[in-house]
């Protein structure tokens, strides 16, 4: 049985890939202007007829994101979940849970295992016509040795429409909040709302742009976005 399998972090990412009944991986390539460069790796199992393991890893490479003078302490995220299909393979739901790794919730002077966890959940509907994708991801701080400790929510939706078998267009909105600090006020770091075009190759290579405007009031990051998804799977 075919199943489309997707993961889109934190972003978070997310794409279309054809599994087979021994489990498949892929590599997803990320990069937008607020958090920069962070490939993605993917994996997936069958563990019954209707649910598959899967696991990723994020490769967090933006030097704020640890030690900006050594480049070290890198941001790092793992986890695992479990996927599972329904309406006849067209809607797909994937909970996760993750931890990071590294100093940014933390705010501690070195590199912590497991700083912080990260459930998530992600839905992706898809038909002939039709595409949805949807995601929502907590960062809560869990070791705080730090003077300054940070949780964040991230999510967004992302409604389409198929043009051609190999083209799509829709919606792209997305907001990443500050929900927990203990160094000034919480609330939207970013609110991006705009429009994407996807070019996908045998319902799996997929190649992805988003672009459009911030609406957060007081954003540290620019009053225009764009974010560029890539992904080429393995089998």
């Amino acid at each position: 049985m075919k199943k489309f399998i997707q993961f889109l972090p934190f972003t978070l990412l997310s794409f279309f890939l054809q599994a087979q009944e021994t489990g498949s991986f892929q590599l997803v390539l990320n990069q937008d202007n607020a958090f920069g460069f962070y490939p993605q790796v993917v994996g997936s199992r069958p563990i019954s007829e209707r649910f598959d393991l899967t696991a990723y890893g994020l490769f967090w490479t933006n030097p704020s994101f640890g030690s900006p003078a050594t480049g070290t302490n890198f941001w790092t995220e793992t986890g695992i979940g479990i996927s599972s299909t329904t309406l006849q393979d067209r809607l797909v739901i994937n909970p996760s849970i993750g931890f990071t790794h590294g100093n940014l919730l933390s705010g501690a002077e070195q590199g912590l295992l497991a700083e912080g966890i990260v459930p998530s959940l992600l839905l992706l509907y898809l038909d002939d016509r039709f595409e949805t994708e949807a995601f929502v991801a907590y960062y809560q701080v869990l070791r705080r040795e730090g003077p300054i400790n940070s949780s964040f929510a991230l999510y967004w939706i992302y409604p389409g429409i198929y043009l051609h078998p190999a083209f799509s267009v829709g919606i792209h909105y997305e907001s990443f909040r500050l929900t927990e600090t203990n160094a000034g006020d919480t609330g939207p770091l970013y609110t991006w709302t705009g429009g994407y075009i996807k070019y996908t190759i045998q319902e799996k290579y997929a190649l992805r742009f988003s672009a459009g405007i911030n609406v957060a009031e007081d954003s540290p990051y620019a009053s225009e976005y764009y974010k560029l998804n890539v992904v080429i799977p393995f089998e």
